[in-house]
């Protein structure tokens, strides 16, 4: 299992079925859908929560397996 934290929450990454950022003005919000959720309710990152969130998926991404 891959956890991290983010602000007061735990992830657990190998449970994130799909994410999706939006981004308004200068304001960026991240939804994370979770595999086996019921009714598949995103949890919902603000703004410095969700940059951080972000930059850290992007890096997990550009690592080399």
């Amino acid at each position: 299992m891959h956890y991290v934290r983010i602000g007061k929450k735990a992830l657990n990454l190998d449970s994130i079925a799909y994410c999706e950022v939006q981004a308004w003005q200068d304001e960026l919000t991240v939804k994370v859908y979770f595999t086996g959720s019921a009714n598949n309710t995103p949890l919902v990152f603000g703004e410095a929560e969700a940059k951080d969130l972000w930059k850290y998926l992007e890096y997990i991404a550009e690592k080399p397996v």
